[in-house]
């Protein structure tokens, strides 16, 4: 646990888990295994693109409404061989605030050889006096292809809370099937010590999204570059190391605008994956 959650005292509250098995089943991708935790849920899988029929469409949900204080929550995803997925969750992921303790999730995904994976979940609001720590780990086998999304407001703005959260601690760590890590990303944000408005550019929400691919890495970086300059967005991509795939780092104001982009730089992975 990061030394910034060390001054916090040790309150438990509700320990939700979401345990997800992804097989192939003739042409189509099932949830073949699932075992959930309260206040954690997983909607069946369903397969609305007539473009990838057989691609299964899992939605996380929580029935809290929010991560509360003290909150341990964890969520894995094993994707089986030649597997197609797209888990998201049902609404924004809001982090309540704390009188006591801070709030943990921790998400493991496994992506096997051949699979296709979209961890796209909505954007993390953190509330006023609120502290979160999150930590996602990505084991991506070497003809997997995995595009994962991690998107944080700077509060609940219309309520006039632009970052007011205490701590907001978020680590990411892909690595090859080895065990070999291929990149790490942390971004620890404690609105207290820094002003956040100014480092932001006046922009209240924050996203990154990674595309760990082995298909043409100069192909997708003209096609998220054209995609980004048809949105007018304030975005970037670059590569990430070990030449394991792209990266793509957004500022807005808009959720709409960001989520739109996310979903456009999704198809042209999946585009590239040969999803059907």
């Amino acid at each position: 646990m990061p030394s910034q959650f060390a001054k916090y005292d040790d309150f438990q509250g509700e320990a939700g888990s979401a345990s997800l098995g992804l097989s192939r089943s003739g042409h189509r991708t099932v949830l073949s295994r699932l075992r959930t935790k309260a206040p954690l849920l997983v909607q069946r899988a369903l397969y609305p693109e007539h473009k990838a029929p057989g691609m299964a469409h899992i939605y996380l949900m929580s029935s809290a409404g929010g991560i509360l204080q003290g909150d341990r929550m964890e969520i894995a995803v094993d994707a089986g061989k030649n597997t197609s997925s797209r888990i998201t969750t049902q609404a924004a992921t809001k982090i309540y605030r704390m009188e006591h303790g801070f709030a943990s999730q921790t998400v493991s995904l496994c992506a096997h050889p051949g699979s296709y994976v979209e961890f796209l979940p909505h954007q993390l609001i953190p509330f006023k006096s609120s502290r979160f720590y999150q930590e996602v780990t990505l084991d991506v086998s070497q003809d997997s292809t995995v595009v994962y999304s991690e998107t944080l407001s700077a509060g609940r703005t219309a309520s006039g809370e632009t970052f007011v959260f205490d701590v907001c601690f978020l680590r990411m760590t892909a690595r090859d099937m080895n065990g070999g890590v291929l990149f790490s990303d942390v971004c620890c944000m404690e609105p207290e010590k820094m002003r956040y408005e100014l480092l932001f550019g006046g922009k209240t929400i924050w996203s990154t999204i990674y595309v760990i691919t082995p298909h043409d890495h100069e192909s997708i970086d003209r096609g998220i570059m054209e995609t980004i300059g048809k949105h007018n967005i304030l975005a970037g991509c670059s590569k990430l190391p070990h030449d394991c795939g792209l990266f793509v780092r957004v500022l807005d104001d808009s959720i709409d605008r960001v989520r739109e982009l996310t979903m456009a730089v999704a198809r042209i992975a999946r585009k590239h994956a040969m999803v059907g």
